[in-house]
């Protein structure tokens, strides 16, 4: 189940694209810096436009040339004429050469949308783009997509990029037409595979389309690559705040990750951890955190006593004849502990609030952000957990001692005291008040066991990771925890 909802997102969220505009040198040395920023706007001032000849001597970039009628030109050395024998780039021209002519391409338009009408004409324009499923010239293109294509004296063979300038409302326009650019995107490859099956006659190809949306921050792109939950293809940010670009690009990065988890992306390293002992303790103070959003079963927070292991809390989803599923809480364990964060941080329980974000990790070591909705903090007894990980090491984490707490772990087949533990104890269906769940993701099975069912030999998932902590950031340092 996990896994399939996982790969409906990915289908629908494609790589996001940056493109900065900006005046500032700094803000455009962090977008080179970072490597995440696909191309440079600049213009329609002169004095902006001259910006890329200025720094073009700092590296080679995707530089892109707004006009005045809002038209995104690539200069391209014009083809067949001659720059001198060997194509030597630096070589000099001699006799009656002259150097090879720029033909501006154009790759897209900035369109701006400064009202419900402006908005509804956009759509329109969209619309049709994506009715007209085939384009045999760059004229009958312009015909679908509008004035300012078909005035383009060259269109570029690739796609065609529509850069949407909100005033006012930004969301909701953002999001009708994120709809129709899917719907546009769908038509052309209907087209493209028609078209091939058919030979390829008639000249026609498909018109891909990109939809791109303007932000002044960080915060604004996120809003506008979060639309319909897919979002546009991209954001041009114009901003002169070298943090912004930083800010953005890691978000960028961040996102593309969690998406790519499932598609052989990176994925959190665990081990089985062996059980070495369960103690019940007092009364202490312990944090649910409920999510903004649904876990799916398998998922939930990477908590511990001790920042160098975090074990993974299954969510309360399961059903049961005592309690009903709660598929958005974790109930985590004391205020003291760690939980894992984006960025490879780690936040206290008692800090999260509404607002804040976590990281929601699933039996496979994929992970996605979370925003916490709110934190239940109430007095609970609990349950002291001790593991020991292949290297000898002791680590240990407390949660509630309740029969809803679990921790997850593999359905460790040569384990047969772990097996027999959770069948003779509520079935492995995550019915019984004090069984566990069970299932399996990608052909890994594993299994959510209760504390109150926990034994030694039991084995769970563990993260290790750095223990040495600086508001919440691994740091180098001698440190010792217990």
């Amino acid at each position: 189940m996990a896994s399939s909802n996982r790969a409906c997102v990915s289908l629908t969220a494609a790589a996001k694209e940056v493109w900065l505009q900006t005046s500032n040198k700094a803000a455009f040395q962090a977008g080179l810096e970072s490597g995440g920023v696909s191309a440079f706007v600049f213009g329609p001032e002169p004095a902006q436009r001259q910006l890329a000849a200025a720094w073009g001597g700092l590296a080679r970039f995707r530089a892109l040339h707004l006009d005045e009628r809002g038209l995104l030109l690539q200069l391209q050395e014009a083809a067949g004429v001659a720059a001198g024998a060997g194509g030597g780039g630096g070589q000099q021209l001699e006799g009656n050469q002259q150097p090879a002519p720029e033909v501006a391409a154009a790759v897209g338009e900035v369109v701006r949308v400064d009202g419900a009408e402006a908005a509804r004409a956009l759509e329109a324009r969209v619309e049709r783009l994506a009715a007209a499923s085939n384009r045999p010239t760059a004229a009958a293109a312009g015909t679908a997509a509008g004035p300012c294509m078909a005035a383009a004296g060259s269109v570029s063979s690739g796609e065609w990029v529509v850069v949407l300038d909100a005033s006012d409302w930004k969301v909701i326009p953002a999001e009708n037409l994120v709809a129709l650019a899917q719907n546009a995107s769908t038509s052309a490859a209907a087209a493209a595979a028609a078209a091939a099956a058919g030979g390829g006659g008639g000249g026609g190809r498909p018109l891909p389309l990109r939809l791109l949306a303007a932000a002044g921050s960080a915060a604004d792109a996120r809003l506008m690559l979060e639309a319909l939950q897919a979002g546009t293809a991209g954001v041009l940010l114009r901003s002169d705040d070298p943090a912004q670009v930083r800010e953005l690009v890691s978000y960028v990065r961040q996102r593309a990750a969690e998406e790519g988890g499932g598609a052989g992306g990176s994925r959190l390293p665990y081990q089985a951890a062996r059980v070495t002992a369960v103690t019940s303790l007092g009364m202490g103070d312990r944090a649910c955190v409920d999510l903004a959003g649904l876990l799916q079963p398998g998922e939930g927070l990477l908590v511990g006593n001790f920042a160098r292991c975090l074990a993974l809390v299954h969510s309360e989803c399961d059903e049961s004849s005592y309690i009903a599923s709660r598929p958005f809480r974790v109930n985590a364990g004391p205020v003291h502990a760690y939980v894992s964060a984006p960025g490879g941080r780690t936040r206290y329980l008692s800090e999260l609030a509404s607002g804040a974000e976590v990281t929601v990790a699933d039996p496979e070591g994929r992970t996605r952000t979370a925003l916490v909705g709110r934190v239940k903090i109430e007095r609970r007894p609990l349950v002291l957990v001790e593991v020991e990980t292949v290297d000898g090491a002791r680590h240990s984490l407390m949660l509630q001692n309740a029969e809803t707490v679990k921790l997850v772990g593999p359905c460790a087949a040569a384990a047969s005291s772990s097996s027999s533990s959770s069948s003779s104890s509520g079935g492995g269906n995550g019915s019984g008040t004090g069984g566990s769940s069970a299932g399996s993701s990608s052909g890994r099975s594993w299994r959510a066991i209760s504390v109150s069912t926990l034994q030694p030999g039991d084995s769970v998932y563990a993260l290790l990771q750095a223990a040495a902590r600086h508001t919440g950031i691994a740091i180098e340092e001698f440190v010792v925890e217990k």
